[in-house]
């Protein structure tokens, strides 16, 4: 789907705040609400806005663990680690990469025995052939929105 500048703006303004009315962003647009209400349900339609949802501070649910695992997966098995990777609520964020390793996974929890427990469910996966576990000790940047320009 191609965005327009409109759209654009739209997501902008959605990306700050994910509660504002098809009225209140018609008007800092100074587009017709309907209009606005159209372009919303096409970028859903076309999966470009895949939910809306409230951005919860990890920390402050009591989750203040997190850490990156680097894995080397065999290739016969990696879209089968990582899908059942992918169904772990423990773990948000899963890319899959060239190079020396084949994915990375931020994994979540609230202490470091979570993020044990996490790590050792991840290196009995049938096909995981190396983790390396690197545990965060600051959270420097940690934003879902992204650049449009």
């Amino acid at each position: 789907m191609e965005l327009d500048d409109l759209d654009k703006k739209i997501l902008e303004i959605l990306q700050e705040d994910g509660r504002a009315s098809y009225a209140e962003i018609g008007r800092k647009l100074n587009v017709n609400e309907n209009t606005i209400r159209f372009r919303i349900s096409r970028l859903i339609k076309a999966g470009v806005i895949r939910k809306i949802v409230a951005l919860v501070d990890p920390r402050m649910i009591g989750i203040n663990h997190s850490a990156a695992l680097m894995l080397r997966i065999s290739p016969e098995n990696i879209d089968e680690v990582l899908r059942e990777m992918s169904a772990m609520r423990e773990i948000p964020h899963i890319y899959q990469l060239s190079g020396d390793y084949d994915a990375i996974a931020v994994i979540m929890a609230h202490d470091l025995d979570g993020l044990h427990q996490t790590i050792n469910k991840v290196k009995r996966i049938k096909g995981v052939i190396e983790v390396n576990s690197l545990i965060t000790i600051r959270i420097v940047k940690s934003d879902v929105r992204y650049s449009l320009v």
